[in-house]
């Protein structure tokens, strides 16, 4: 399959470099320096969990042009950067599959300016940070990177690119309601951030803070229980199972030792550099979204405050 990986930060560069592993013909879009240095030195990686590291050649790629075609173009820029790419996106009528994965709390509501049928949302299991020209990463085996039709449906189309992705060694799971699950997980990811900062920027830090850990998870408690107000049915059933049916003080303590891990030091704490502005949207558009609940969410609305300072 010849595929364009649109961002060139940690989940592009572990997308792209696993997909062209795999056998795909792969070109990575990337910009100025980091284009520069990919081209001489390839995309470098480091396993977080083990320490292996690796190179992998790929095409290198400074812009999507109108006239280019390729089968699908998997898009890894933050949120606060979808509005920019958008329109070169809408300007290219050769590509029919645009796989988006990124925190995107709007759904399909972020994409009218792109033939709806081209969508297909979705979330990335990986995460990380880059330290120079290394991207040092982790691929959650716990927890599946998530692709869905936003009418939910469970088309060819969805089922090829869950196997191809599968085969380049990504847990992946089909959702048939994906723009909900883009929405709880926001709630989450949001608050787990957003209590994060609050706390001093560590998510060691917070393990220790069970005051906060309870604020969080009230937070986002209050977060589910607006959207199901609102009339929406949460998904995936084990958020719904973990945040509003287990016992407050059981949540807690697996959160302590979750945040202890180094999965949680390269999935969360480098959202508090240079990714805060993405997860000060997400709290924005989340806010926005269940002001109009019946169901107040004055923990989650301090958070998110917080966060925005």
């Amino acid at each position: 399959m010849n595929i364009l990986v649109y961002g060139a930060g940690v989940i592009g560069s572990v997308y792209a470099a696993r997909l062209q592993e795999a056998g795909h013909n792969v070109s990575l879009l990337a910009r100025g320096q980091r284009a520069v240095s990919l081209r001489e030195h390839g995309i470098q990686l480091e396993d977080g969990l083990s320490g292996r590291r690796s190179v992998t050649r790929v095409a290198i790629v400074e812009q999507l042009a109108p006239e280019d075609s390729y089968d699908v173009v998997i898009i890894t820029v933050r949120l606060d950067h979808l509005d920019s790419i958008l329109p070169i996106l809408a300007a290219n009528h050769q590509i029919p599959t645009l796989l988006f994965l990124l925190n995107n709390p709007g759904g399909m509501k972020q994409f009218e300016q792109l033939d709806p049928q081209r969508v297909l949302p979705g979330f990335p299991c990986a995460g990380g940070s880059r330290e120079g020209d290394v991207v040092r990463y982790i691929v959650s085996r716990q927890i599946p990177m998530v692709l869905g039709e936003a009418d939910g449906r469970v088309t060819p189309r969805a089922r090829q690119m869950a196997a191809i992705l599968k085969q380049a060694g990504f847990p992946v799971s089909i959702s048939p309601d994906i723009q909900t699950w883009l929405k709880t997980h926001a709630i989450m990811v949001g608050s787990i951030i957003s209590t994060v900062a609050m706390t001093g920027g560590k998510s060691a830090q917070l393990s220790r803070s069970r005051r906060n850990l309870m604020m969080m998870v009230q937070a986002i408690r209050e977060g589910f229980l607006a959207l199901q107000a609102q009339g929406t049915p949460l998904t995936p059933f084990s958020m719904t199972l973990l945040f509003l049916w287990l016992p407050r003080w059981l949540i807690v303590s697996l959160l302590q030792a979750m945040l202890r891990t180094p999965v949680s030091k390269l999935g969360i704490d480098d959202h508090l550099d240079d990714d805060i502005k993405e997860v000060q949207q997400m709290a924005q558009e989340l806010m926005a979204q269940l002001r109009t609940s019946p169901r107040a969410t004055p923990t989650l609305n301090h958070l998110f405050e917080h966060l925005n300072g």
